[in-house]
Formats: C-alpha cells, sequence, structure tokens
C-alpha cells in the first residue's frame, strides 16, 4: 500500500512510533507466552486421551460415558488461548488505528483502539481498548469538543481534545494524522479504493458517526436500517451484532440468529463475525429455516430462482398473489382462518364407555376453549385425548377388575382340570373383549390427533402447490396452532435484506423465538416486487422500535451512483465524494455482439488490475446464454444457483443473486434499461460495482 502523509511534529511523531514500538514488544511477549500455555494444555489432553486409551477394557462392565470437569476446563482453556492466539497474530500486524485524547473535568487522559484489547504486563492498564468497548465510541464521534460515552455506570461526560488516525501494516507506520470524522479522510478514502475481494470485510477502522450510533444503540427493542445501496447496512448489522456479543456475552453467545436472502449472500457475509473474534452466532435462510421447522421438502415449493424469474417476467396471477401475502389485509384472513379452526376443527360430543360419562360436550368444549385455552390448539387436541383415554382406562381398569374377581369366585368352585381350563379361557374371551371395546371406542375420537396445518392453509392458497410467499404465514399459522421450537435458543434476531418480507416474517419469528431484540435492514430501493414495505411500519409487531434512513453510500465512485440514480425511486443516493473512471455505456444488436464487446471490457479491466468482476443481467436465461458464448475466451463462473460459492474473481449473475454483493467492476446488460425511467432492477445491478461500471443495451 502507499505510504500517507505524516503530518504530526518531530517530537510527537517519534513518541508515536516509541509507543508502536512498546505495544509491539508487548504482543510478541503475549505470543510467546500464549503459546506456552497452548502447548502445556495440548500435552495434557494427549496424555489424558491417552490414558483414556491405555485404560479403556472393551468388555468392562461400567459406564464410560460421564462428565469430566478436569477435561472440560481443559478443553475450554485451549479454546480460549488458541482465540487469543489468533487475536494476537492479527494486531501484531496492525495493534491499533486510532488514538483519543479527552478530558474528563480536571482530569485528561488518552487512549488507544484497536479490533482487539491488549493490557501491559501489571493487567493493570489498557494498551490497547477494544474497538466494541464504550469508551471507544469517542473515536467514532464526527468532531472534537463536547461529547459522552455510555460507561457502565451510566453517562459519562467528557472534551474531546484529540482525534488521531493511523494506519499500521506488518506492524509498520504508514501513515498518521489527526483529524475530525470527515468522509474524506485519507484512510476512509484509502480503504474504499482498495479491492473488494470475495467476501464482506469489517470496516472497524472507518465507521462513521451515523454507523457507530446504530451499532451501539441499546440491545432492547428493534433497530431498523433503511439504507441505500452501498451505506454499509449489511455491515452495520454485523458488526452491531459483534458489538452485542461483546458486551452481552452471557446473555448471547449462541443465541443469535443472522438471516439472510439466499445462500450466496450468507456465504459472502459469513466471515465478518470470525474476523471480529466471533463465532457464536446461528445463520440461515429465512425459506431455508422455515421449510426445517414446517418438515416441508424444498422440492415441494415453487421458490428461489424460478419464483424470482416468474416475478420478474410479469406472472400477473403470481404477483397479484404475492402483494395478497405481504399485505396486512392478508393477515386478517389468516387470523379469521385460525378463529374458524380454534371455533369447531375438533366438534364438541358426548364420550361414554362401560356405562361411564367420560366427558359430556360441554365439559368438551370447555376443556378445550378454556382449560387448555393457553396451549396451541392442535396441542389442546392431543391434551383433551389423552385426558379421555385416561378416564376410559380408569373405566377399564374398573371392569376388568370385576372380570377378574368374578372368574377368581367362579375358580374356588372348580375341581377338574378341565373346567378350570374352561373358565380361564372364557376369562380370557371375556379380556379380549373389553380390550377390543377400547380400541373401537378409541376411534370415535381420533380426530383429536388429527392436525394437518397444510390441509387447513390450503383454504387461503391461491394455487395448488406452495410458493415461497407462503412459507412465512403457513409457520405464522402453524406455530399457533401446533407450536414450533427452535433447536436453538435465541435472544437477539438479526433480518438482512428485508425490504419484502411479509408481516408474517416478523410476526412468525418473534413468537416462535419469544425473542423481541432485532436488528432489521434492507434497502426498499432493492425490492423487485414495487410497494410498499412493512419494514417501515413494525408498529402491528413491536413496541420499541427504532428507524434509521441511510442516504449517504460509501460504495461506489460518484461516477457510478450518479449513473444509478438514473434508475432509483423517490430515495435518491447521495454519493461519497470518491471521483474514478466515466461509466462505460454501450449499445448492441444482439446477445452475439455483447459477448464481442464483453470480453474485450474484462479485458481491460484485467489490465487496469481491477479485482472482482460481476456480468449481471436481469433472469437466468440470458445470464446462461451469455455465459455459453463467454466461457471459451476467459475464466468466468456462472452463478445459477444460490448454493454456488464466488470462488475466482469473475462471474456471471442473474440481477436478484448479486443483491447485497459488491464486486470492484460490473458489467450490466439489460434488454429493457431505458434512461431516466424508474428501474430497480438496473438499480441493483448498477449499485453492485465500487469502481468501473460498463452498462451494455440490447436493442
Amino acid at each position: 500500500m502507499k505510504r500517507l502523509n505524516i503530518d504530526l511534529p518531530k517530537a510527537e511523531l517519534e513518541k508515536e512510533e516509541k509507543y508502536l514500538q512498546d505495544v509491539s514488544e508487548r504482543i510478541q511477549e503475549d505470543i510467546i507466552e500464549n503459546t506456552s500455555k497452548k502447548q502445556k494444555v495440548t500435552e495434557f489432553i494427549v496424555e489424558y486421551r491417552r490414558n483414556q486409551i491405555d485404560e479403556y477394557r472393551p468388555d468392562e462392565d461400567k459406564v464410560i460415558d460421564y462428565f469430566d470437569h478436569e477435561r472440560f476446563v481443559q478443553e475450554e482453556a485451549y479454546r480460549a488461548v488458541d482465540k487469543r492466539l489468533n487475536e494476537l497474530q492479527e494486531l501484531s500486524s496492525s495493534p491499533y488505528f486510532g488514538k483519543v485524547g479527552f478530558s474528563e473535568g480536571d482530569v485528561s487522559d488518552e487512549f488507544y483502539v484497536g479490533k482487539y484489547s491488549l493490557i501491559d504486563e501489571d493487567g493493570a492498564e489498557p494498551l490497547v481498548v477494544d474497538w466494541r468497548a464504550p469508551i471507544s465510541s469517542l473515536f467514532y464521534k464526527g468532531s472534537l469538543g463536547e461529547a459522552s460515552y455510555e460507561a457502565p455506570i451510566g453517562k459519562i461526560d467528557v472534551d474531546i481534545t484529540l482525534r488521531r488516525q493511523f494506519m499500521i501494516r506488518d506492524g509498520l507506520l504508514k501513515g498518521v494524522f489527526d483529524s475530525e470524522s470527515d468522509v474524506k479522510d485519507e484512510i476512509l478514502m484509502e480503504v474504499l479504493s482498495s479491492k473488494a475481494g470475495s467476501r464482506l470485510k469489517d470496516i472497524i477502522m472507518t465507521i462513521q458517526e451515523e454507523q457507530d450510533s446504530i451499532i451501539r444503540d441499546k440491545r432492547e427493542g428493534v433497530v431498523v436500517v433503511n439504507g441505500v445501496a452501498g451505506s454499509g447496512k449489511t455491515t452495520i448489522a454485523l458488526h452491531r451484532t459483534a458489538y452485542l456479543l461483546y458486551n452481552y456475552r452471557k446473555m448471547l453467545e449462541h443465541k443469535v440468529l443472522i438471516l439472510g436472502p439466499n445462500n450466496i449472500f450468507m456465504d459472502y457475509i459469513g466471515h465478518v463475525l470470525p474476523s471480529l473474534g466471533e463465532e457464536g452466532a446461528n445463520q440461515d435462510t429465512f425459506n431455508d429455516l422455515a421449510m426445517k421447522l414446517l418438515e416441508i421438502d424444498d422440492s415441494a415449493v415453487f421458490s428461489g430462482e424460478d419464483f424470482t424469474e416468474a416475478i420478474l417476467g410479469g406472472d400477473e396471477e403470481l404477483i397479484a398473489d404475492t402483494r395478497r401475502k405481504r399485505g396486512m389485509a392478508f393477515k386478517n384472513e389468516l387470523e379469521a382462518l385460525i378463529a374458524d379452526v380454534e371455533s369447531g376443527y375438533y366438534r364438541a360430543r358426548d364420550i361414554s364407555y362401560l356405562g361411564h360419562e367420560i366427558i359430556t360436550a360441554e365439559g368438551w368444549e370447555k376443556l378445550l376453549t378454556k382449560d387448555f385455552g393457553t396451549l396451541p390448539y392442535f396441542r389442546r387436541g392431543l391434551r383433551l385425548k389423552r385426558l379421555i383415554l385416561g378416564r376410559m382406562r380408569e373405566a377399564r381398569d374398573e371392569k376388568r377388575h370385576e372380570i377378574d374377581a368374578k372368574y377368581k369366585s367362579l375358580r374356588q368352585a372348580l375341581s377338574s382340570e378341565d373346567e378350570i381350563n374352561e373358565l380361564d379361557h372364557a376369562r380370557m374371551t371375556e379380556i379380549r373383549a373389553l380390550v377390543a371395546t377400547f380400541a373401537e371406542k378409541r376411534g370415535e375420537f381420533s380426530d383429536l390427533s388429527r392436525h394437518d396445518a397444510l390441509e387447513i392453509y390450503r383454504r387461503l392458497m391461491t394455487f395448488d402447490f406452495l410458493t415461497q410467499e407462503d412459507l412465512a404465514p403457513m409457520l405464522y399459522m402453524t406455530n399457533r396452532l401446533k407450536g414450533i421450537k427452535l433447536p436453538f435458543e435465541v435472544k437477539h434476531i438479526v433480518l438482512d435484506e428485508a425490504q419484502e418480507h411479509s408481516p408474517f416474517h416478523f410476526l412468525a419469528l418473534k413468537e416462535i423465538t419469544g425473542c423481541s431484540s432485532f436488528t432489521v435492514v434492507g434497502d426498499t430501493n432493492q425490492m423487485l416486487l414495487e410497494g410498499d414495505s412493512v419494514m417501515n411500519d413494525l408498529g402491528f409487531c413491536f413496541n420499541d422500535i427504532r428507524y434509521y434512513h441511510l442516504e449517504k453510500s460509501y460504495r461506489s465512485t460518484q461516477e457510478i451512483m450518479e449513473y444509478a440514480n438514473r434508475f432509483a425511486s423517490d430515495r435518491r443516493i447521495v454519493p461519497l465524494v470518491r471521483n474514478g473512471r466515466p461509466v462505460d455505456e454501450r449499445t448492441c444488436e444482439s446477445l452475439e455482439a455483447a459477448a464481442d464487446e464483453i470480453t474485450g471490457i474484462l479485458t481491460t479491466f484485467k489490465d487496469i488490475d481491477l479485482g472482482t468482476t460481476a456480468i449481471l443481467t436481469r433472469d437466468m436465461e440470458t445470464a446462461r446464454r451469455l455465459y455459453s458464448l463467454i466461457k471459451g475466451r476467459v475464466g468466468i463462473k456462472l452463478i445459477d444457483t444460490e448454493d454456488a460459492f464466488l470462488t475466482g474473481s469473475t462471474y456471471i449473475m442473474p440481477s436478484y443473486y448479486a443483491r447485497g454483493l459488491e464486486f470492484d467492476a460490473v458489467v450490466v446488460v439489460s434488454e429493457k434499461a431505458e434512461e431516466d425511467k424508474q428501474d430497480l432492477v438496473m438499480y441493483i445491478m448498477a449499485t453492485r460495482a465500487l469502481h468501473a461500471l460498463a452498462s451494455i443495451k440490447l436493442s
């Protein structure tokens, strides 16, 4: 990387270089110390396991699967030391990136901010403070002067007197200067001008004040971020997750659920939390999670690529059904259906058995609607069935006792073996008849075991098959009627690309998990099916909601953003003032001609050393046709399934797989693009580019 300006006085610069040297030495000492700890723990575990193998006897009659506290402690110690070593290795290259000087009353102090904390050899003073610590928020404030931060003891007012930024690589000071948090600063521009790579990166060096306020917002309640393309909403959500895990570890570790739109996206963001030192989150797509909980095979649902292609292709019936399922009016339809089921799905009736009144219709109704009323409806049916069976068993056992007593009395009057055998046969015949009556009567209320949610939901289906838009409402309904339990506990939920979620996505997740702590991010400009987004009005589901709107983009050059704004809705992007190449606009008469143009464009991108490049089309058919024309000329990977991985550097994919992703360069191929006309697909495709954009229109 280039060497940035170093504009400090000589004495101050020498002081900073000396501090960097001292910190680097401390890091090396910690690496040696933790390496020794790791070796000792490893030796203990290896020796322990060797002894277990030596002492094990396969023919011994003893329990060998038990909780061994000592082994557990040592293995936990190994994991902790190994994690710390990884952190120290990162710190050895770049120990910190910021410094804040401040005064609190008559007392002045300063601290350095880094990715992870570092303590001096006495264990008393921090040499580097973790960026997630409350006091580190001072580094991300927009200016010098009066400020405050939230400490465990409450709000602390301070006066920021210094905000210094560093660029340290391989342990060497590459740049240092004092500044207020101006988005035009050199470090931010240096980072934004770098290559994208195949995975989303952390932004701890360049978090802006508006982003930091979201990241550090309180844990309770719901944070909703509606941000334009490139505003960093996904990165904010992941950094907020890391912040919450750091500050509420005992409460949240392994209890955070992150849900994204598809598996390409989940793989793309999957490295961010581990890069921030956090592993304690469950990640999935909403559709995959819903199908697992509903026990539905994905082949039974019209979803993914097929669903999106039909929407983009203008399937009017599917579009109308999708709009219906996303509206609040459909919630009323579904609530009415649930109420109808709960009022008569199991017909109340009198049950008598062996002359005993097992239950009356009135008692049946009371149990279902009142006594068991806190349970999901289908569970009420199962509970009622168990109650009826219990009462029947009592009547049956009473009758069985009578039979046994009768034959015992008769047996006493008999003396010959033949007569006794005949009597025993008669007794068994009567008992078998009793068992048969029990089984027969049981069949009269077997419907209490019937709970086919799909059969019920079919009353509201437009088609004779499920679409992906049915998954959320069906999940909500099934939970209400049957009850659904996740295999893990959830205390915080992150929903990404949530702009097209229906009310049922939020309702189902809230009710299944019992969780009301959410981070919701999306961009209403990127709705493939235009309309109002419930993401911006969640009062139907939550009480404590904080809305954030981000209009500033840090992703693309000004030229790319101005081009993308031609196709945006009313919410225009405010681009960062970072200039680059002009957008290369071309027109081709055929896809074959476009393939020739693209080959030349890709060569140009390679010559100027751009990194990842994506060719984006409106639909899968065009992507596949174009791939067949180009693949023999350049190295390129077709992304034609949401389970694909972004390996390599050049890809071709339909627009909807690119949402949430970014590339150094993008080639947009469109048959329908019209300049200065709202076109959200063009907006999505254009805003994927960081440094270079080419647009090919097929005439």
